[in-house]
């Protein structure tokens, strides 16, 4: 039946309705299908990041638990440094290393001497320390002759640490020397030379009770020299600053000190060979080294193997000249030698 004007008109409307509405829905259809990539792309790029970091985050910690070499079995390791700051730099650079090793390490406080050293081993109150070895031979043989060759000296105190119940093990290439020291005008080329110079000489209180020093010095079958006048100084800085002063003409020094050179300081040839070796090297306690088998040796061997004179004396320089202390020291050496 054919449809009148007004059913026409209704039935277009009608058709335009539906076209706008279907128009709706195709949108409202492409808008969600948008949304849905937009969403799993942004998810994505956020579980992609999430993966990175975590995987950083886990390469990081992976690389931390390898440079903490895990904990060892032993005994504490208790260092002491002598109390002046070569040694106390020395002990440090020592302990420091152990410790990243794995090693349990006691660092205590810097006392006394060798001879406090040496007690502190045999009486159970030390398990490392580290010494001159030329000190060492004339504190526990003090009559044996003083030699050159590290090895001689060597042969000599290593059976004398084994009665006290610990181990010398390898000395290191590093030497700290004693010195004869002289103001740079000073009219003296050896330590002969102050023979008969009526010279004011300057120690520490132990050197006037060895005889690699102030005996060895005044011994007539030795150097023979008559001293003007002798005075007690603290060793260390203030042996320079009383040369400087002129309040001494001679001094018995280190041969490391950086003041030697920074003040125009000269050191006297040692003609007659009274100064021994004084190569560093630790000393362990023997049980302890047995606690640990052959690594603790072989650790520390390494470590003695790496110091350099040069380095005792730039150590010197940082902590005498610059005022900084010793454990800063140490840990920036044993950084950048890539030891820890």
């Amino acid at each position: 039946m054919p449809m009148t004007k007004p059913t026409f008109r209704l039935f277009l409307i009608l058709m335009a309705v539906f076209a706008l509405v279907a128009t709706a829905c195709g949108s409202d259809d492409d808008s969600e299908e948008t949304a849905a990539e937009e969403t799993t792309e942004t998810t994505a790029e956020d579980t992609t990041e999430t993966t990175a970091e975590e995987a950083t985050e886990t390469t990081t910690e992976d690389t931390t638990a390898e440079s903490e070499a895990a904990p060892l079995e032993g005994p504490t390791i208790r260092v002491r440094g002598q109390d002046f700051s070569e040694s106390v730099t020395i002990a440090e650079v020592y302990a420091q290393y152990l410790a990243a090793k794995g090693y349990d390490i006691e660092v205590l406080t810097p006392a006394g001497f060798r001879t406090e050293a040496i007690d502190g081993i045999s009486n159970g109150d030390l398990d490392l320390i580290i010494d001159y070895i030329g000190g060492s031979l004339t504190a526990l043989a003090p009559d044996a002759g003083a030699s050159a060759d590290p090895d001689e000296i060597v042969e000599i105190i290593g059976p004398l640490y084994e009665e006290l119940g610990a181990t010398l093990l390898d000395y290191s290439p590093a030497v700290d020397g004693d010195a004869m020291v002289v103001r740079g005008d000073y009219d003296a080329t050896t330590i002969s030379d102050l023979a008969g110079a009526g010279a004011v000489f300057g120690a520490s209180a132990a050197c006037f009770e060895r005889p690699q020093c102030f005996l060895g010095y005044t011994d007539p079958d030795i150097y023979g020299i008559e001293f003007a006048d002798t005075v007690t100084i603290e060793f260390g800085p203030l042996l320079g600053e009383a040369l400087a002063a002129e309040e001494v003409d001679a001094v018995v020094w280190n041969t490391t000190a950086p003041q030697i050179d920074e003040q125009g300081f000269k050191i006297l040839e040692d003609d007659m060979g009274l100064h021994p070796a004084q190569n560093i090297a630790p000393i362990v306690v023997s049980s302890v080294l047995e606690a640990y088998g052959d690594q603790l040796a072989t650790d520390l061997n390494t470590l003695s193997a790496a110091i350099t004179t040069d380095d005792l004396v730039a150590w010197n320089v940082e902590t005498d000249i610059n005022f900084r202390e010793s454990d800063e020291v140490a840990a920036e050496w044993l950084t950048e030698k890539g030891l820890i």
